[in-house]
């Protein structure tokens, strides 16, 4: 019975890589697995999708106008921060001009606003159950929780900054850097880890559901 059982365990497992070899070797899913590598560079581009109402790609052209719009909107809106924070090099500080996070997901003028998403067992402030997920040309990702960027919660600055001041005092478009034409700044980290540079994706995701259930919470 054991053998029996052993070579209905290796055909079955046979089966499943006979299954899977065509469909990998197939040219048109190589030339999709090739799409989604991590090339690294400079990007020139991003796109703001996910759990937003209206999807956008963003040049730096359309960054600068967006930053521009805002403030003619509202003056007082935050579009420039200093900045510092630990590197491997030791601590550096910088100036950073840009588009704060929570106006580029939730303005009208920009992506229209916060879509609901997956909200779970208790739907109560769904959107704190959303955070912003940052991925750059090298697939490096950090998170920021939208409860960190909206005004009634932390109301943190995070900015999606496409230029910085220069040594010599003057405005430097992040294009004429390494740091691609836009990167993500979370002032009041104290390391550098979620200053992604060389944005390409950034995405509005829910977190799942808890997949604890009552019996984890029994006393034994």
């Amino acid at each position: 019975m054991r053998f029996t059982r052993r070579i209905a365990i290796v055909s079955l497992t046979l089966s499943i890589v006979g299954f899977w070899q065509p469909t990998l070797a197939d040219p048109a899913n190589r030339a999709s697995w090739e799409e989604n590598a991590c090339p690294g560079g400079l990007s020139e581009t991003f796109r703001l999708g996910g759990e937003v109402k209206n999807p956008i790609t963003f040049d730096l052209q359309k960054l600068i106008d967006l930053q521009e719009d805002l403030k003619k909107q509202d003056p007082a809106v935050v579009t420039e921060i200093t900045v510092t924070f630990q590197t491997g090099a030791g601590p550096r500080t910088e100036t950073y001009y840009g588009v704060p996070l929570w106006e580029l997901i939730n303005n009208e003028i920009s992506s229209g606003g916060l879509e609901a998403g997956n909200s779970g067992q208790n739907p109560k402030n769904a959107f704190l159950r959303q955070y912003v997920l940052a991925e750059a040309t090298d697939c490096y990702e950090a998170v920021v929780a939208i409860g960190e960027i909206h005004p009634n919660f932390e109301g943190k600055q995070v900015l999606i900054a496409y230029a910085k001041k220069a040594s010599d005092g003057t405005i430097q478009y992040l294009t004429d850097t390494d740091e691609g034409f836009a990167r993500l700044v979370v002032p009041g980290d104290k390391a550098g880890g979620r200053y992604i540079s060389n944005v390409r994706n950034i995405l509005v995701l829910s977190a799942p559901a808890s997949p604890l259930k009552p019996k984890h919470f029994q006393q034994r």
